[in-house]
């Protein structure tokens, strides 16, 4: 098997190819009183950094039904649908295979601060300001690319 342009792979023997695409990741940007819900991850990638919740959109599913899912599975909580508000090309490292991602995110603005349940998957969750958060305390370069946006959208609101 070889590998002609990162993400083509063809064997010489059968001829069979496969394409490496971009997977698709959802993101909430769960905003209350101009914070915003940021998870502490609780395992690697990204072990003790902040991110969104948020995760990878299954196959046969929309990404609103795939952001429903993981809002239940990782802070068990329901809520409406979400305002697109933009995309950020990210790379994912999970058991010595780096993928490719593609991460939308979406907007919630809530009326109060839900009560959650967190999974494994998190340490804590913390309220913060994007204005508060440094690229630094991000586990994932889709944030760090994201969080000029989401600290303009903090001044715009």
């Amino acid at each position: 098997i070889r590998c002609t342009d990162g993400r083509r792979f063809d064997c010489a023997q059968c001829g069979f190819e496969f394409y490496q695409n971009v997977a698709t990741a959802v993101s909430a940007v769960l905003r209350h009183q101009g914070q915003v819900a940021w998870l502490v991850r609780a395992r690697e990638p990204g072990l003790g950094l902040l991110d969104l919740p948020g995760g990878f959109v299954d196959p046969d599913e929309d990404m609103e039904a795939a952001l429903a899912r993981e809002l239940r599975e990782e802070l068990a909580l329901e809520v409406g649908r979400g305002r697109y508000l933009f995309s950020a090309p990210n790379r994912y490292p999970y058991a010595g295979v780096l993928y490719r991602t593609l991460d939308a995110y979406f907007e919630f603005e809530l009326g109060a601060r839900p009560q959650v349940s967190l999974n494994d998957e998190a340490r804590s969750l913390r309220w913060l300001p994007p204005g508060a958060v440094r690229p630094e305390m991000l586990a994932f370069d889709s944030l760090r690319t994201a969080l000029p946006q989401l600290q303009a959208l903090e001044h715009s609101a």
